[in-house]
C-alpha cells in the first residue's frame, strides 16, 4: 500500500474480460484514456460460462498480452464465472438468483476444488506471460476460506465489493475500501446504481481513503446515464489528486 507521503491511489478494474466481450473492454480503455486513467486492472475469466477457452481466441490474447505490455494488470477473476453443477440453496438464494445471475462460483466451492480452479487458472495465466499476482471473486463473492486458500497459493491480493485484502502475510488485514460499481440488468437496477453511486462518491471524496475504487462491467458504457456519471467520477478524482494505478502495484505499496 501507498506511505502516508504518496498520492492517494485510484484503481479502475475492468471485469469480465473474455472473448465475448474483449471489443467493449477495449473500448472502455479507450474511454479511460481520454479521460486520464492509462493504467488499470483488468479481470481476465479463462472459461466464460463454461464456453471456449480465451487462449484459444488469437485476438483476446493479443490484447491482453499488449494491454499488460501498455502497463495494466492482468487479473484471475473466477475461472467460469457461473455456478453449473453448483447448487441452489435456501441460504445462499439471494447471492445466487438475486444479487447475481447464477454468477457467484466462488461463493460456496470446497477448499479443494477452490484450490484447484485457482491453479488451473495461475497455469493458464503461466503459459501466456501474464503475471497475475491478484485474484478477485466474481461478484466479489467468495467462501470463507478462501483468502487463506490464495495466501498459501501465493497470491498477493484479493478484494470484496467494500475491503481490499493484501495476502502478504497472516497479519494483514483488511482495508477499509468500497468500490463504486453499477448494475445494468434492469432498468430498475440503472436507476438505483446512478442513486447510489452519486451519494457514495461524495462520501469517498469528502473521507479521502489511500484507495479509492471504480468497478467497470462490459455494458456500462453502453448507457449514456451511466456513462457520463463514470466519467464525472473518473474525472473528479483525478482533479482530487487520486493518482490512477492497479491493484498490484498499490498492494506492493
Amino acid at each position: 500500500m501507498d506511505s502516508p507521503s504518496s498520492p492517494p491511489a485510484l484503481v479502475v478494474s475492468l471485469h469480465d474480460a473474455h472473448p465475448g466481450s474483449i471489443e467493449r473492454i477495449r473500448g472502455q480503455l479507450c474511454a479511460l484514456r481520454k479521460w486520464g486513467v492509462e493504467r488499470t486492472s483488468i479481470l481476465m475469466v479463462p472459461e466464460w460460462h463454461h464456453g471456449a477457452p480465451t487462449p484459444q481466441d488469437p485476438r483476446t490474447v493479443e490484447l491482453a498480452t499488449g494491454w499488460q505490455r501498455e502497463g495494466h494488470e492482468l487479473v484471475l477473476h473466477g475461472y467460469f464465472h457461473d455456478r453449473v453443477g453448483l447448487a441452489t440453496t435456501a441460504g445462499n438464494l439471494f447471492w445466487t438468483r438475486l444479487y447475481t445471475n447464477q454468477e457467484a462460483e466462488f461463493l460456496d466451492l470446497t477448499e479443494a476444488e477452490a484450490a484447484a480452479r485457482l491453479k488451473k487458472g495461475r497455469a493458464l495465466f503461466g503459459e501466456l506471460g501474464w503475471a497475475g499476482p491478484g485474484f478477485i471473486a466474481p461478484a466479489w463473492l467468495m467462501a470463507p476460506h478462501l483468502p487463506a486458500t490464495l495466501r498459501q497459493l501465493g497470491f498477493a491480493y484479493t478484494n470484496t465489493l467494500r475491503h481490499f485484502l493484501p495476502l502478504g502475510g497472516p497479519g494483514d488485514a483488511p482495508e477499509p475500501s468500497q468500490s463504486l460499481c453499477w448494475s445494468t440488468r434492469a432498468s430498475w437496477r440503472r436507476t438505483c446504481s446512478l442513486a447510489w453511486n452519486a451519494r457514495l462518491l461524495e462520501r469517498l471524496l469528502r473521507a479521502r481513503p489511500p484507495l479509492l475504487r471504480i468497478s467497470l462491467h462490459p455494458d456500462d458504457l453502453t448507457f449514456a446515464p451511466i456513462r457520463e456519471q463514470i466519467e464525472r467520477s473518473v474525472k473528479r478524482a483525478l482533479q482530487s489528486g487520486y493518482k490512477p494505478t492497479s491493484y498490484a502495484d498499490y498492494a506492493a505499496g
